[in-house]
C-alpha cells in the first residue's frame, strides 16, 4: 500500500545524487532499501538517468510499488502519482547475478511513464517500442532483447526484438 506523504515538488534542477538519496528515503521505497542486492539494482538503473529524465521524475513523482503479478507493469497518473508494479518475478531477477534483465525491465515501465503513455492515445505497439527505446537510450537494449526472446510469443514482440537489433546494430556501427 502506498504510503501517503507530503512532498515537495522540487522547483529547482536536482542534482543527480540528490534524487538518488531522496528516491531510497521515500517511505514507499523502504522495501527497495532493506534489501541490498534490490538496492544496489536500483542504484545501477537511477544512475543512468539522463538529466532530462532526473527532472522530469523529480516534477512527476513515481513509486514503484511491490504487488503480485508477472514481471512489472507501469499505471499512469494516480492523482498526483505514477505507479510501477513490481511483481514477485521482478524482484527475484533483480536479486539474481542476470539482475541487468530486470533494470531493462524497469527501464521499460519507466519509459512508459515519461512518455505518458496512459494519457497519450496512441496504439499499444507503439507505446511498446517508444518504451523499449527509453530502455535502450539507458544502456539496457541488449539485456531488453534477451527478456523479450523469453517471450518471444506475438508479432508485436517479433517486432520489438526487431526494432532493439536494429538499434543495437546501429550503435555498433556508429561507434
Amino acid at each position: 500500500m502506498l504510503t501517503k506523504i507530503t512532498h515537495k515538488i522540487f522547483s529547482k534542477k536536482i542534482d543527480k545524487k540528490s534524487f538518488i538519496n531522496h528516491f531510497f528515503n521515500d517511505p514507499n521505497h523502504f522495501w527497495i532499501s532493506r534489501d541490498k542486492n534490490l538496492k544496489r539494482a536500483f542504484e545501477i538503473l537511477l544512475n543512468e538517468l539522463k538529466e532530462e529524465h532526473i527532472e522530469y521524475f523529480a516534477q512527476n513523482k513515481t513509486y514503484f510499488v511491490e504487488c503480485e503479478g508477472i514481471l512489472s507493469c507501469a499505471v499512469g497518473n494516480t492523482g498526483d502519482n505514477f505507479l510501477i508494479l513490481v511483481f514477485p518475478e521482478l524482484k527475484e531477477k533483480l536479486r539474481t547475478y542476470n539482475f541487468a534483465h530486470g533494470l531493462a525491465i524497469l527501464a521499460h515501465e519507466m519509459g512508459h511513464i515519461f512518455h505518458r503513455h496512459t494519457e497519450k492515445r496512441i496504439q499499444t505497439i507503439e507505446a511498446q517500442l517508444e518504451a523499449d527505446e527509453f530502455a535502450f537510450q539507458l544502456g539496457f537494449g541488449e539485456e531488453l532483447q534477451e527478456v523479450l526472446l523469453d517471450y518471444n510469443y506475438s508479432v508485436d514482440t517479433k517486432l520489438r526484438i526487431s526494432r532493439l537489433t536494429t538499434y543495437l546494430i546501429e550503435r555498433k556501427y556508429n561507434q
